[in-house]
């Protein structure tokens, strides 16, 4: 391969090039959004998870580790948030 001919080559695989590294910068930015909803959501009791549920229209509370989330489940409070 000539100098000329791998310089070519090398212009026409930039766009790609930087696509992939804006990929690989921006992915945790994408991926923590849902995450950090998700302890927006998280309460230390359950009667406040309870008393979120109730601002939900669905009704109890789970626990999700230590803490607790709003509704009976997580398909639950997911479809509550959808139609909040």
């Amino acid at each position: 391969m000539t100098q000329s001919s791998t310089r070519l080559l090398q212009h026409s695989h930039r766009p790609a090039l930087l696509a992939a590294i804006a990929a690989v910068l921006f992915a945790p930015l994408l991926t923590n959004a849902p995450a950090s909803a998700h302890m927006k959501g998280m309460f230390r009791t359950k009667q406040e998870a309870e008393k979120r549920a109730a601002e939900l229209k669905c009704k109890g509370a789970f626990a999700m580790g230590s803490l607790w989330m709003p509704c009976a489940n997580e398909q639950v409070l997911h479809k509550a948030l959808q139609n909040e």
